[in-house]
C-alpha cells in the first residue's frame, strides 16, 4: 500500500514535470542547454484577466512558469517597451540568453518554447522578437541603446494567443483540460466521455484507472491503479488508493482506502 508521504512526493513530482513535452530522449538532450544557459523573464501582463486568474489548476503565470522550466525565472511588472531593455539589462550577467515572456500566454507549450530557443541559437541572433515575447543573446541585450528588432516571428499561434477576456479564457480552457486529457491517455488511463470530464493540471493518476462521464478532479488529488470513477464525482485534493470505486460522490480532502466503494450519493470532507 503506498503511504501518504509517498503519495505527496509523487503529486509535487507531477506538478515539476507535467509540461506536455515529448518524452523522447531527443527533446530531453536538446533542452539541457536551454535550461543553463537561459534566464527566463515572466512578466506579469497588465491587461486583461490579471497573471493570478486561474485555469485548470494552475494561474496564468504558473502556466507560463512551467512550459519555460527548468530554467531559471524571474518574475516582472510588465514593462512599457521603452523601459524593456533598461528593466532586462541587470539580468544579463550570468546567462548567455535572456528570453521574457508574458502571463497571458497560458498556453504556451514546452516544446513551442524549446523551438523557440533553438531556432535563436541556431541562426545566432542578436534579438527575437516573437508575437508575445522576446529573446535576447545577454551581450546584446548589455550594450543596446534601443530595441532594433521589428519583424515578428510566428511560431505555434495558439501557444502565444493573448487570453485576456473571460471568453477567451473559457476556450483557453478548452485547449489545455484536452492537453490534460490526452497526457493521461497516453499514460494509460482510460475515459469514457470525455467532453464531461474535467482534471486539474497537478492532479496524478496511474494507468489502470477508469473514468466515466462527469467526473471533476480537482487540486491535488492523486489517483492510484485500477481505480473506476464511475459517473458523477467530484474530487478534490483527496487520495484515492488501488482499486476503489467511487459512484456519484463528493470527496474533500480525503483518503479513500484501497478496494473500497464509495457512493453513490455519498459526501466525505475531512474535519
Amino acid at each position: 500500500m503506498v503511504m501518504e508521504e509517498e503519495i505527496a512526493v509523487k503529486i509535487k513530482q507531477t506538478e515539476l514535470n507535467f509540461d506536455f513535452l515529448n518524452k523522447t530522449e531527443t527533446a530531453s538532450q536538446s533542452f539541457e542547454w536551454v535550461a543553463k544557459e537561459t534566464l527566463v523573464v515572466l512578466a506579469r501582463a497588465k491587461n486583461g484577466l490579471g497573471s493570478g486568474f486561474q485555469i485548470s489548476g494552475k494561474t496564468m503565470l504558473e502556466w507560463v512558469g512551467l512550459a519555460t522550466s527548468p530554467c531559471t525565472q524571474k518574475v516582472i511588472d510588465e514593462p512599457s517597451e521603452e523601459a524593456l531593455l533598461d528593466t532586462l539589462r541587470p539580468f544579463a550577467e550570468k546567462y548567455e540568453f535572456v528570453a521574457v515572456f508574458f502571463s497571458d500566454t497560458p498556453l504556451l507549450k514546452k516544446s513551442t518554447f524549446l523551438d523557440v530557443m533553438t531556432y535563436f541559437s541556431k541562426r545566432k541572433m542578436n534579438v527575437l522578437r516573437l508575437s508575445r515575447g522576446y529573446v535576447f543573446r545577454s551581450e546584446y541585450l548589455k550594450n543596446a541603446k534601443m530595441l532594433l528588432s521589428s519583424a515578428i516571428e510566428e511560431f505555434d499561434k495558439q501557444d502565444f494567443t493573448v487570453v485576456d477576456s473571460s471568453q477567451k479564457a473559457s476556450w483557453a480552457f478548452g485547449v489545455l483540460n484536452k492537453r490534460i486529457l490526452d497526457y493521461h491517455k497516453q499514460n494509460g488511463v482510460t475515459l469514457f466521455g470525455e467532453n464531461t470530464i474535467f482534471i486539474d493540471a497537478d492532479v496524478e493518476i496511474e494507468a489502470g484507472t477508469v473514468i466515466y462521464p462527469n467526473n471533476i478532479l480537482k487540486g491535488e488529488t492523486f489517483v492510484g491503479k485500477n481505480v473506476v470513477l464511475e459517473s458523477g464525482n467530484y474530487v478534490s485534493n483527496s487520495i484515492i488508493c488501488d482499486g476503489a470505486i467511487l459512484s456519484q460522490s463528493y470527496v474533500e480532502d480525503s483518503k479513500i482506502e484501497s478496494g473500497k466503494r464509495v457512493g453513490p450519493f455519498e459526501k466525505l470532507i475531512k474535519k
